[in-house]
């Protein structure tokens, strides 16, 4: 990022921060959902850049879902943020939560915080997500990878997400985010893959099928670069 547009980003975070709490006081669901949308669009109409989504019927027939991604780099919250056609909400890690900047924006997207140094608690909240998916009809979005790769290479996932996120029954959903962490790539490029709905394979199972499904998604991706 161009020491300029940086400097606009932090220009313009106390506007959005004061609209965030605003929204979460006073806007409903529906208001908060749109909002959140606004944020992913504009923080990549600002740096002159736009998302295309590939193969958005594997999900948009679904009342909720489980979406699983790679994660390359910062982009990718706002990438999805653009291109998801569903409200969703991120299990991501605690820390955002606790960030003078990102708090409010993680409140309202209603997300789930992650501690990576406390396996009990981050269990409790996957639990918490569970019911959400179960009784909300929710959706969630999901790094397994559990931090930026910030290149090509994935690194392995979290098996333990999936042995706890099957417990939904609700269709996962692989997706692929080409070469986010390239700053001079112009267009992004997101491929959702056919959602993964056999409940009665072990959580493991569940992430190596999600895992080569989106190594697949990336090898397409790359092909018809």
């Amino acid at each position: 990022m161009s020491k300029f547009l940086m400097f606009l980003t932090f220009l313009a975070l106390p506007y959005y921060m004061l609209r965030a709490k605003w929204f979460l006081k006073f806007g409903n669901d529906l208001d908060k959902q749109k909002e959140l949308k606004r944020y992913g669009d504009r923080f990549l109409s600002m740096r002159r850049k736009n998302v295309v989504c590939h193969g958005e019927e594997n999900y948009l027939g679904l009342e909720n879902c489980v979406f699983v991604s790679n994660h390359q780099s910062h982009n990718d919250i706002f990438i999805l943020l653009s291109c998801l056609k569903k409200p969703f909400r991120f299990i991501a890690k605690k820390e955002l939560f606790d960030s003078f900047i990102f708090k409010e924006f993680m409140k309202l997207s209603q997300s789930y915080p992650l501690d990576r140094d406390d396996d009990r608690a981050s269990l409790m909240v996957l639990k918490g997500a569970v019911l959400d998916i179960k009784e909300e009809k929710a959706s969630v979005v999901v790094f397994p990878e559990g931090t930026r790769s910030r290149g090509p290479q994935m690194n392995p996932f979290k098996t333990g997400l999936f042995s706890m996120l099957k417990r939904a029954k609700t269709a996962i959903v692989p997706v692929y985010i080409h070469e986010s962490y390239l700053s001079d790539h112009k267009t992004f490029h997101v491929y959702f893959g056919k959602p993964i709905e056999d409940y009665s394979l072990k959580g493991p199972e569940i992430a190596d099928m999600a895992f080569k499904t989106i190594e697949r998604l990336q090898m397409s991706a790359s092909k018809g670069s």
